[in-house]
């Protein structure tokens, strides 16, 4: 007989051995193992709202030991885990705590779960990799940053990169021509090129050509799952252009379960457009994402010359991720877009006025170009992000991109100028044809050591990258009048002279090739709980060679260090509780901008100025956020100077370089946003600069031009951003945003200045089920203003366009 009566301090191992004793001597046998204590496994991903795959999120089953953390790609599995109901808990960086209750787990089975986490309401907390090329929340970062995700993204209506970020502090929208949109940031004036002193990558992989900037006509956001924006100088890991500050695109992940969908927006400016996508996970070890769009619209000119006035492109965007093994990721995604357009004539500036002030029989956004399309430009991409992980605390991560390049002016008169003869109302077009070609290779390896010392939390990364670019640049000037190289149109009636008399002037074309090698390294140290110290640095090497048709081959090489030292301090809270937080930083920054190549409206007998410039930074703000992260609050002061700064003089349809000279800008960017209640959020961003030549004179044979003090063009002494987002039911959003940019010189003899303005954008959503409609309007009220200019001519802005797109997504 067994006993009948055990003691209750027995322990749990004791009863099980004597219950088996009893069933031997028994003569009974011991049920199986699976009999007693069935279990099953819960796997699936982890995704934001917005769709992205949640990699590090640690997941846990409650009440037991079981936790498991998700890849790369948000997968998680758990086994073991106990048949019956269980509540599994979900936590990661920049996303609020996600509890599952009554999860049901059946033995010998496994239960496939999708969690949804919604981003965290307090600010600071949310993660960034553009800043320091790693993840590291918003409040530790010792510069201002922004994100903007794919949800506002939809819920404004936005359709381009620039519509996208035009509302983080201190952005200045300018577009020429109406299609070569540019952001700057910080009031830093943009060259000819867009995004000359703003560096614009796309999943890390700089998209900078030889003449320092990045062209967006060929980037649609189609596919952007969020934009990360970091204001202020960040050579010291990225190299040149990263001046103004920093703009990542990063691209969409493949959604957590199968999907597919369609987006079509249509309305004023005979708008449409058409983007098909399809994305989903592949097994266990990766996931696909691919879409196809197509755009087309007729712009907002008033075309004298052609009926047929259009602007439009075609992408292709495919990525795919991958989980080989437990110690490594990565993904792969290459993008095809084509873009043809027509390209509009400015509105002239005779004597010191807009032209339709002058002859009020002149509209504004008239155009005369000789009919197009005048601008081709395709551009091919294809990007490698890899991570192998050789310990919890050291892994090394390759990134390589490579990006084929043509940009084609096709008979091309948007360049319109002096001389101007108002009796005979006539101005002096300058056509011209250009083709430029670059096949750009990046690449870059770092290696991430986190060691963990005690208390004291270290990061080392030390890496490297090398870009190398080969193109070509064949150009062809088309004139009838060989004195002004030009010919003369009348704006009321203007003719296009019949192309048997047009004369031509082709260019040598040109060959080149820039290398540009560095070497980077970053150390960041928490030596209390409150204090993180970073340094960094950055040497560069850059090899640029042109030559022009069998002429001699220009050469030239020079070297770049860009530094960066920065401190922040947690003054209150700690990340993750719900009391105020305070952050402050300091920090000091040296960055560059290299010579461009060559450009085919320089003469060939003109000396080139190929001398980098030289960038001083120096900053000091600080974040916060109260009321468990329903206010967040931001300021910063920074003052910079910009040495060995070359602009240019035109002569007829060429560009001659100037001598060097300083540039310097300071200012303050202040902003805040406030969740009213679940249902309502507000927010104002206001800043401030002041933004001047320093010591520079242009010397020439006519006389010095002093520049000394003035303004820089195109840059405001003040921007201001307001909106609010509104919630009035589950599924219904609305958005208000609105946009004041101070007055604005157009050229730097501060001869003509640009007025204020204020633009009104407004949207709003309805959905339900698979369904979305987005009503927007930009530039809601119609107002008239300029957003770019020169001394002779002015780029008229967007008027008002209301747009209507339909979204079907199917899950």
């Amino acid at each position: 007989m067994c006993p009948a009566i055990l003691s209750l301090r027995v322990s749990r191992w004791t009863v099980t051995a004597l219950t088996l004793l009893c069933l031997a001597g028994s003569g009974v046998a011991p049920a199986p193992a699976f009999a007693q204590a069935q279990t099953g496994t819960i796997s699936g991903t982890v995704a934001s709202r917005s769709g992205a795959a949640v990699a590090d999120a640690t997941v846990m089953v409650q009440g037991t030991s079981l936790v498991r953390s998700t890849n790369a790609v948000g997968r998680f599995s758990i086994d073991g885990v106990a048949a019956g109901p269980v509540t599994v808990v979900i936590r990661a960086r920049g996303f609020l705590d996600q509890t599952v209750s009554n999860v049901q787990v059946r033995g010998g089975a496994t239960l496939d779960l999708i969690v949804e986490m919604a981003v965290a309401p307090n600010f600071m907390e949310q993660v960034q990799v553009t800043a320091t090329k790693t993840a590291l929340t918003v409040g530790d970062v010792p510069a201002q940053t922004d994100i903007v995700d794919r949800a506002a993204i939809e819920g404004r209506g936005d359709q381009t990169l620039t519509q996208a970020i035009a509302h983080v502090p201190g952005a200045i929208v300018s577009t020429q021509l109406g299609i070569f949109e540019s952001v700057m940031l910080r009031g830093l004036p943009r060259g000819d090129p867009e995004f000359t002193n703003t560096l614009l990558l796309v999943d890390s992989v700089p998209q900078t050509t030889s003449n320092n900037g990045s062209r967006v006509v060929a980037l649609p956001i189609n596919d952007a799952s969020r934009i990360e924006i970091v204001r202020g100088p960040n050579s010291a890991l990225y190299g040149r252009t990263a001046i103004g500050g920093s703009v990542n695109v990063r691209t969409a992940d493949p959604a957590p379960a199968q999907e597919f969908g369609f987006d079509f927006t249509g309305g004023q400016f005979g708008m449409l457009k058409g983007v098909a996508k399809a994305s989903g996970p592949l097994k266990r070890w990766g996931g696909y994402y691919v879409s196809v769009g197509k755009e087309r619209n007729t712009g907002y000119f008033t075309n004298k010359t052609s009926s047929d006035f259009s602007i439009g492109n075609t992408a292709v965007f495919a990525k795919l991720t991958f989980v080989p093994d437990k110690r490594s990721f990565g993904s792969v995604s290459v993008n095809r877009v084509v873009s043809d357009n027509s390209t509009p004539t400015n509105e002239p500036i005779v004597d010191g006025r807009l032209l339709h002030d002058i002859d009020p029989r002149f509209d504004r956004f008239t155009t005369f170009n000789i009919p197009g399309p005048n601008y081709h430009q395709g551009e091919g991409r294809v990007t490698l992000n890899y991570t192998r992980e050789f310990s919890p605390w050291a892994r090394a991560v390759e990134v390589f991109g490579y990006r084929a390049v043509q940009q084609k002016f096709i008979n091309d008169g948007d360049f319109i100028g002096s001389p101007f003869d108002l009796s005979t109302h006539t101005i002096t077009q300058y056509p011209f044809s250009q083709d430029l070609k670059e096949d750009i290779f990046y690449q870059e390896l770092r290696v991430e050591l986190t060691p963990k010392r005690g208390r004291v939390k270290h990061s080392l990364m030390i890496g490297g990258s090398y870009e190398w670019n080969s193109g070509s640049l064949a150009s062809d000037f088309i004139f009838t009048d060989p004195e002004t190289e030009g010919w003369p149109m009348n704006y009321l009636n203007p003719v296009i002279p019949p192309q048997n008399a047009w004369q031509h002037d082709a260019g040598t074309p040109r060959a080149y090739h820039l290398g540009i090698a560095g070497l980077f390294a970053q150390y960041m140290v928490e030596p209390a709980p409150r204090v993180i110290l970073t340094a960094g640095g950055r040497y560069d090497r850059l090899a640029l060679d042109n030559t022009r048709g069998t002429g001699l081959k220009i050469e030239e090489t020079f070297d770049a260090f860009s530094p960066k030292l920065s401190a922040t301090f947690r003054l209150l809270g700690v990340e993750g509780d719900n009391r105020p937080t305070l952050n402050v930083y300091g920090a000091y920054s040296h960055a560059f901008l290299p010579p461009r190549r060559p450009s085919s409206l320089v003469p060939a007998d003109v000396p080139l100025n190929l001398k980098p410039e030289d960038i001083d930074n120096y900053e000091g703000g600080l974040k916060g956020g109260l009321l468990g992260g329903r206010v967040s609050l931001e300021a910063t002061y920074f003052h910079m100077s910009e040495d060995g700064v070359v602009l240019s003089t035109r002569q007829g349809p060429f560009f001659l370089p100037t001598n060097s000279g300083v540039q310097k800008y300071k200012g303050v960017e202040t902003g805040g946003s406030v969740a009213v209640s679940p249902k309502v959020s507000v927010y104002l961003n206001a800043s401030f600069y002041r933004n001047r030549f320093g010591a520079f004179v242009i010397q020439s044979e006519d006389g010095n031009e002093v520049l000394t003090g003035n303004r820089l063009p195109i840059a405001p002494d003040r921007v201001v951003n307001w909106g609010a987002t509104f919630t009035p039911m589950a599924s219904v959003d609305a958005t208000v945003n609105a946009k004041h940019v101070g007055n604005v010189q157009t050229d730097r003899a501060n001869t003509f200045t640009l007025d204020p303005y204020t633009l009104i954008d407004a949207a709003v959503s309805w959905r339900r089920g698979p369904l979305r409609l987005t009503l927007s309007a930009h530039n809601l009220f119609n107002k008239a203003y300029y957003w770019n200019g020169d001394g002779e001519t002015a780029d008229p802005g967007r008027p008002r366009q209301v747009l209507v797109t339909t979204s079907l997504l199917f899950k």
